[in-house]
């Protein structure tokens, strides 16, 4: 019995590093293509990488409940509101599902986004919220945040505006993944 305690413990290890390997290569297969588009964008590698892998784990080809697609989970309003604004043609759910198209638009989406609340305490946090719930929502609450901000750091102040537990918690993981640069668990 003992003689195959020592293989089956090197089969183990050798699966584990494999699988090690698997998720390395799956956080690292976009590095190039969101480097060069988040620049273009004007935005923070780690921010845009952090938002892909809370959107999609990195899977190209995932679908969202709502009609989302892609690496960063574009919607085709978005799309459109892109080809509009950029003069292009109208974008296809299946063009959109390209990385290096759909990069492009959730970049220039988060962008808009980003922009939209430069004046609010934290930009960061109602352009992370106005990417998952909208610019309505946002929109009310950053308005709140210009009111007062209370007791702790104006961030825990306004994520604690965002009454969206999914969305409060989307924008949480994302900044404390973009922080730690942690793309692997």
């Amino acid at each position: 019995m003992r003689r195959w305690i020592l293989p089956v413990g090197g089969l183990l290890l050798l699966a584990l590093l494999s699988v090690a390997l698997w998720i390395r290569q799956r956080a690292i297969r976009y590095d190039h293509l969101i480097a060069q588009t988040a620049a273009r964008h004007g935005l923070d590698f780690y921010l845009v990488k952090a938002l892909v892998y809370e959107e999609s784990w990195f899977r190209p080809d995932i679908r969202g409940n709502s009609g989302e697609v892609g690496l960063m989970q574009v919607s085709l309003a978005a799309a459109r509101d892109f080809s509009v604004r950029k003069g292009f043609p109208e974008i296809s759910e299946a063009r959109l599902l390209e990385p290096d198209l759909n990069l492009e638009v959730g970049c220039w989406y988060l962008r808009q986004s980003l922009d939209r609340y430069l004046d609010s305490p934290c930009p960061l946090v109602f352009g992370l919220a106005r990417y998952n719930a909208g610019e309505i929502k946002a929109d009310e609450w950053g308005k709140r945040a210009k009111e007062k901000i209370h007791g702790t750091s104006a961030e825990e102040y306004c994520l604690s505006l965002i009454d969206y537990p999914k969305t409060r918690d989307y924008a949480r993981r994302i900044l404390m993944r973009y922080r730690s640069r942690n793309f692997f668990f």
